[in-house]
């Protein structure tokens, strides 16, 4: 055992004791709120440390600017419903369970794309997303974090089910985990199969002219209509392979993975903050507007510029903007944004963003602020839900969390970013979900390229 193996069996041995200790003559010495045990924990990454363990529910977030990252072990509790009927129900019944915690804990899932108040009696509702459901929620068993480059190893346990059992539970797990400095295992992604396409390019172009005339004029102001690419490798694969692969070529990105069962897994690399909630402090941002990169960095400027110059994108972002500031007016006492949009750039492609600052006001709670918020213009359209219910009748798949709402619940904190440039990923299928705004002067074979960009990383990942 080297000096390193000695420091974590250290840590371990430290949060056992702390775990026999909530049990006093056998009875708990706890029976309300979560239980949080922390310890010192640095030298580890979190992304090698979670693919060195064997649990079935694992998760993983990391934000933009790398200020804060964290991957999760376990199910200590879990908050979904395979239907919803109001975000009060989800935030609620969190809220509830964190507000005796202590050292601020998190849940972190996601929320499917179609919010309540839109019908969804038509929704092709497929059974590649039952294991997910509205919404899942999880508050991890263990964890390991890194904020503000201090990294700790957490264990969460709900007090009102401490039972000897429980913690038999908790130690054995415990005692299984590895802190192994490289991840173990077959890192290699077996070969592409096939690849099938919904819709082809055939039903593309149609599904386009249905909502822009020859003419130009629109149907809606703005629709965002998606595509899936079905994917079939020649054996299974680990999805966190393909997702650590993706985490190194997509910096600046929110990074996020949620496995509810082995081998079963959902996780991208998005550009696009729905918003974040530190107290009373809200932020936001509109981010519409797209070019590729370039292959140099005169051709990337080139790129820029045009973006910066065009007119349909001009439109395209001024829309989703608009949408964030009405919403603001509503959430807070008072707020500010970007004078004009700039150009923001991440590994798949360069935006147009314009960010927005808030207070909030006193009575303004979370389910109100996604409720407004999601799904924004840049991922639905406008009129929002004329729009909707059209992405229902027209869309030949079930859109599930693509396009939805993906981060945690704390506290005082929520953070969620949009679920972009993400995969659907379960044994030898690799499902990939991007979209493209079509305003008017869009044309069908420039947006169906525009997604064909925004799915060449994971193209190129799952030919490597």
């Amino acid at each position: 055992m080297d000096s390193s193996d000695i420091l974590f069996q250290v840590f371990k041995d430290r949060i056992a004791r702390n775990i026999r200790s909530l049990l006093s003559e056998g009875q708990p010495i706890h029976t309300h709120g979560i239980i949080r045990l922390e310890v010192p924990c640095p030298g580890i990454n979190c992304l090698d440390w979670l693919m060195a363990q064997g649990s079935q529910y694992k998760v993983y977030w990391s934000n933009r600017d790398n200020t804060f990252e964290m991957a999760g072990l376990g199910a200590a509790d879990s908050i979904r419903s395979q239907a919803i009927s109001g975000y009060n129900t989800l935030f609620e019944a969190i809220h509830e369970k964190l507000s005796l915690a202590g050292n601020e804990p998190h849940y972190y899932g996601g929320i499917g794309f179609y919010p309540p108040r839109v019908n969804s009696g038509a929704r092709k509702q497929e059974k590649e997303w039952k294991e997910f459901g509205a919404y899942y929620f999880l508050l991890p068993q263990f964890e390991i974090i890194t904020k503000n480059e201090k990294t700790v190893f957490a264990c969460n346990i709900v007090a009102a089910n401490v039972t000897r059992a429980l913690i038999e539970e908790y130690l054995s797990a415990l005692d299984n985990l590895s802190f192994a400095q490289k991840p173990s295992g077959n890192e290699v992604i077996p070969a592409i199969r096939g690849v099938r396409m919904l819709p082809d390019k055939a039903l593309w172009r149609q599904l386009f002219s249905e909502h822009v005339q020859p003419s130009g004029k629109m149907a809606y102001q703005k629709i965002v209509l998606a595509r899936k690419t079905c994917i079939e490798l020649t054996a299974d694969s680990e999805p966190l392979v393909v997702f650590r692969k993706l985490v190194r070529e997509t910096p600046r990105s929110f990074h996020y993975y949620f496995q509810p069962q082995a081998g079963n897994a959902f996780f991208g690399a998005s550009p696009e903050r729905l918003f974040t909630r530190h107290g009373r402090a809200i932020e936001s941002e509109a981010l519409a507007g797209t070019m590729p990169r370039g292959a140099s960095g005169e051709e990337d400027a080139a790129f820029e510029k045009k973006l910066l110059s065009s007119d349909k994108d001009a439109l395209e972002h001024k829309i989703v903007a608009e949408a964030i500031k009405n919403a603001f007016q509503k959430l807070c006492v008072s707020f500010s944004s970007d004078d004009a949009p700039t150009v923001v750039k991440a590994s798949s492609g360069q935006h147009l963003i314009t960010r927005f600052k808030g207070i909030l006001k006193d009575e303004t709670d979370d389910a109100q602020i996604l409720s407004l918020l999601h799904p924004t213009p840049a991922v639905g359209g406008t009129p929002t839900e004329q729009v909707l219910q059209a992405l229902i009748n027209v869309e030949p798949f079930d859109r599930g969390w693509y396009a939805g709402a993906f981060g945690y619940i704390g506290t005082t904190s929520v953070d969620f970013t949009v679920a972009l440039r993400c995969a659907l990923m379960r044994a030898n299928t690799v499902n990939l979900f991007a979209g493209a705004g079509i305003v008017e002067g869009s044309t069908a074979d420039e947006e169906w390229q525009e997604i064909e960009e925004k799915k060449r990383i994971f193209l190129r990942i799952l030919s490597s």
